[in-house]
């Protein structure tokens, strides 16, 4: 049986994810600072890829056009507006639209064709996407991330430090540091619990997905429903973490325009 090797490559704004897929499937990633570091090299060279395909919510540069322009097998760009993706995007926008966003949710919505989703990417800005049932994209909302708001706290005060997310966190702060910590990542989680709140009061089937949250805590869980309001029918939404949403999406773009 051939193998059938894509190679996804998702630039964010701190880091870049490479992610080796044997068709549908994930089965190696590595996240790197710099697309010219050994470990990007390494992964190329241990992976006999056929095709692959790339996004990015920062300006590309020279370098990594130049990694791009020398590979031995084809790369798609995918722009939205410009791409062809599988399920109907509704954006009224969508040249503007972050491509992570729209992977997500066509990352999640591979298996949940039918199905009102809500994806919720905890990163440098904190999104919140919805597709429907009929798998129409509508739209979404974007946040600032963690790091932003403990950073903003310090650039446009004159007294406030810089707090790091990662230390104590309690209800009330105690103290300036897990006043400002305490108040940011709990402000944060209340406001994840508003918008499934909402989504969950319209949509009495929805599903949920949390990506890109892991390195702050935000786990959703079955014991621990502080993320997980019940539905207006009483049920509880459909919550699923899961860090490779956006490489699953893009994968996904990738055999539909194979399709094409």
């Amino acid at each position: 049986m051939t193998s059938d090797l894509r190679l996804i490559i998702d630039v964010g704004n701190t880091s870049i994810k490479m992610v080796c897929f044997d068709g549908m499937n994930a089965v190696d990633e590595v996240r790197i600072n710099n697309i010219c570091d050994n470990e990007a090299l390494d992964f190329i060279s241990r992976h006999k890829f056929s095709k692959g395909i790339y996004c990015s919510t920062v300006l590309l540069n020279d370098g990594f056009m130049d990694f791009i322009g020398n590979l031995h097998f084809p790369m798609l760009y995918f722009q939205p507006g410009i791409t062809a993706v599988p399920i109907r995007n509704l954006y009224k926008t969508p040249l503007t639209l972050g491509s992570d966003r729209l992977a997500a949710v066509v990352g999640a919505s591979l298996n949940n064709k039918g199905m009102d989703i809500l994806v919720i990417d905890v990163g440098t800005c904190i999104t919140y996407d919805f597709i429907n049932s009929k798998g129409e994209y509508e739209g979404g909302n974007i946040s600032p991330g963690i790091e932003m708001r403990l950073k903003s706290l310090h650039a446009f005060t004159s007294k406030l430090p810089s707090i790091d997310a990662e230390g104590r966190i309690t209800e009330i702060g105690d103290s300036t540091e897990t006043a400002i910590r305490s108040g940011v990542i709990n402000g944060v989680k209340r406001e994840i619990e508003g918008y499934i709140n909402i989504f969950g009061s319209k949509y009495s089937q929805l599903y949920i997905y949390l990506t890109g949250g892991s390195h702050v805590n935000l786990h959703f869980s079955e014991k621990n429903h502080t993320f997980a309001p019940a539905n207006h029918n009483g049920t509880m939404p459909n919550l699923v973490e899961d860090g490779l949403l956006v490489p699953k999406g893009l994968n996904a773009i990738l055999e539909y325009n194979k399709e094409q």
